[in-house]
């Protein structure tokens, strides 16, 4: 039947007509009935876009606010992902444990989610340098309708534990935990604001399967985190399934973002710093995991001196590899004077003594308030005396980071940075503001860190914190904190004050100012950080330089600056530079250091095949000469000495060769 055109007009009697005629054909009834669905299916569709776009709107609303909403509250709205599981600690605990196996890990919906997985500050990239090959990435599907949101697999099931052995489901498990520990440290419960990456870009890459090898690293030049396999073909370990050491390598990361200098190998202490900060970066992941605490307080009772998976870490690699309980452990008696540590150059060793010394003060504080009795009566239970211990311990621990300064950073900096920013943010009235100060210094004093008489505070090394007391031309705030440019002309025109030489030419590598919270989600004063350095020429003179010997190097001088929103003085933490006694000292202990790596041929130079293809040839330092100065920087993928001796000074040296690290593979062992 020919239906009539808009403009065509019939009368009533026509169309009464025309339509029994019609109605009583088969085809016109079929016509009928499709022409009604199929404008029943477009207003289906317009009402699905619209709906879909609320739904939309409201959850990027939520993404907009998330960061003022409680945990609690973020669940119940759905501002997490769905379906997005890691593991809490590795395959190894996940068998012997399995209180603590693979658990829900709730990362923060963001727009720009992608395949990969790829977030904003993060894109997995899972290229095996070995085999060549590109693995097939997680799949983000994103449907409104369905409230689906979720990374999938090839076969477009969910990732969840049942998919443990999926290359998609290790790409989401160690992307997941290092959006986890970024978020971390940017919370107001630690640095309070957005963390840089020290590669210069806005993205970090993560190489889940980068290749066969007992080892994993952060990388500044590939701008990436690498993770490798090992064991054997029957029964493969990876180490991007390990909760500790993606963390311990995302330490490494944060505190590249956050003070870049600290890549170069100035001092031993620099370098273990470095160390130190990865596994506190693992043990606070662990803590604030809430199966990993739960089980913790079940089998110790609050009580961390007990073996538990929070001060052990990287089991599964300790035992397959070392034979041990662990890679390292958290809990120990180390301190500076340790006949343990003689000898000893190697930056792992030495972090254990910063490690431990927080570690116990970590316990310390858990078992203050298992032994706190409240005013009902009652003493907490150890699940939440482990808790409360979490809480304050990252902020004694993580929020001083800020406070530290810009080069060279020694384990005493770190110490003052803890105690100093202890007493300005704990409130006067705390009940226990004079008992933790003093764990503090009885912890870092029985560690050797603080060299001062610990029954003389007057004069402990833990309190010369200085503050400059005045202006030659005072700078408002806001200028200072509006740009490096305007922070720039406040610190030239005060050099005298901050003791900056008039002759050097000083930077502001860092400006930025935090948003942090104290005791009881109270918010603390808000913090101006001024970084600036300068750089004094030296050469390298004397044959202990070896081919050194003629080199130009650096002495990296300056300081980090805290004033509040007011422009008063908080923290002055600094460097000097060679017009000082102190930076004459520090001076020749550069000079020392470097000969000291020459000595134990550990030294490459850049430019050499060997140096700048990674394998178990790569030394452990290598030396970069281009710019016509000399700067050291540890290799990511740094191996330590296994099959060594000491010389006449007590110092691990190789076997004959002078270069240390140009020997077998299976005389190396693992780096992070």
């Amino acid at each position: 039947m020919k239906v009539p055109k808009p403009e065509e007009t019939i009368t009533a009697e026509e169309a009464k007509k025309k339509f029994r005629k019609s109605f009583a054909t088969k085809e016109r009834g079929q016509a009928i009935l499709h022409l009604f669905r199929s404008r029943m299916v477009r207003a289906d569709d317009k009402r699905k876009v619209f709906r879909d776009q609320l739904l939309k709107d409201d959850r990027t609303s939520l993404y907009e606010v998330s960061r003022f909403l409680r945990e609690g509250t973020r669940k119940r709205l759905g501002v997490y992902i769905d379906d997005v599981y890691a593991y809490m600690q590795d395959p190894l605990v996940a068998d012997i444990t399995p209180g603590i196996g693979i658990d829900r890990i709730y990362v923060k919906w963001e727009p720009g989610l992608g395949d990969g997985p790829t977030s904003a500050r993060l894109a997995v990239v899972d290229f095996n340098a070995d085999t060549g090959l590109v693995q097939p990435a997680a799949h983000w599907r994103e449907n409104w309708s369905k409230k689906i949101h979720r990374f999938e697999g090839p076969d477009k099931e969910p990732l969840g534990p049942s998919k443990r052995d999926s290359l998609q489901f290790h790409q989401v498990n160690v992307w997941a935990i290092v959006q986890s520990i970024l978020n971390m440290y940017e919370s107001p419960f630690a640095l309070g604001r957005p963390i840089p990456w020290g590669t210069g870009g806005t993205r970090l890459y993560i190489v889940p399967h980068a290749g066969y090898g007992e080892n994993a690293f952060y990388d500044r030049h590939s701008k990436s985190l690498q993770f490798y396999y090992y064991g054997s073909d029957e029964d493969p370990k990876y180490t991007c399934l390990s909760h500790d050491i993606i963390a311990h390598e995302t330490g490494h990361a944060i505190l590249d973002g956050i003070r870049p200098h600290y890549y170069q190998f100035t001092s031993l202490q620099t370098a273990a710093f470095h160390e130190f900060i990865a596994d506190l970066t693992a043990i606070m992941a662990a803590l604030r995991n809430n199966s990993v605490r739960k089980e913790t307080a079940r089998m110790t009772e609050g009580d961390l001196f007990r073996e538990n998976v929070i001060s052990l870490i990287a089991e599964e690699f300790g035992g397959v590899v070392l034979g041990e309980a662990a890679l390292r452990d958290a809990d120990n008696a180390l301190n500076m004077e340790s006949d343990e540590l003689t000898g000893s150059y190697i930056p792992h060793d030495w972090s254990r003594v910063l490690t431990g010394a927080m570690y116990e003060i970590l316990v310390e504080i858990a078992r203050m308030y298992l032994e706190e009795v409240r005013e009902d009566g009652k003493k907490a239970s150890p699940l939440q005396a482990l808790w409360w211990a979490t809480q304050r311990f990252g902020r004694i621990a993580l929020q001083p980071l800020d406070f530290c300064p810009p080069v060279d950073i020694r384990f005493i900096d770190y110490a003052r940075a803890v105690l100093h920013n202890f007493r300005l943010n704990e409130p006067a009235d705390s009940p226990r503001r004079s008992e933790y100060e003093q764990l503090i210094r009885r912890v870092f004093h029985e560690r050797k860190i603080c060299c001062g008489p610990p029954e003389n505070c007057e004069s402990c090394e833990l309190d010369v914190v200085e503050m400059p007391r005045r202006w030659d031309v005072y700078h408002d705030i806001n200028d200072i904190s509006r740009s490096r440019i305007g922070a720039y002309y406040f610190l030239n025109d005060n050099r005298r004050i901050l003791h900056i030489p008039p002759y050097q030419d000083v930077a502001v590598v860092d400006l930025y100012d935090t948003n942090k919270y104290g005791r009881g989600a109270s918010r603390l004063p808000r913090e101006i950080v001024l970084q600036y350095v300068w750089r004094e020429e030296l050469e390298l003179e004397g044959p202990q330089f070896g081919s050194m010997r003629g080199q130009t190097t650096e002495l990296l001088c300056g300081g980090t600056l805290v004033l509040d929103g007011r422009g008063n003085v908080l923290s002055w933490f600094r460097k000097p530079g060679t017009e000082e006694e102190e930076g004459k000292k520090r001076m020749g202990e550069l000079k020392h250091h470097i000969a000291r790596q020459v000595d134990r041929g550990m030294i490459g130079l850049h430019g050499e095949t060997d140096v700048d293809v990674f394998g178990p040839w790569t030394p452990g330092i290598v030396a970069d000469t281009r710019g016509g100065t000399l700067r050291l920087e540890m290799t990511p993928n740094l191996h330590n000495p296994v099959h060594t001796h000491r010389n006449a000074d007590g110092d691990q040296v190789a076997p004959e060769d002078d270069r240390l690290w140009d020997r077998r593979e299976d005389e190396w062992r693992i780096n992070f």
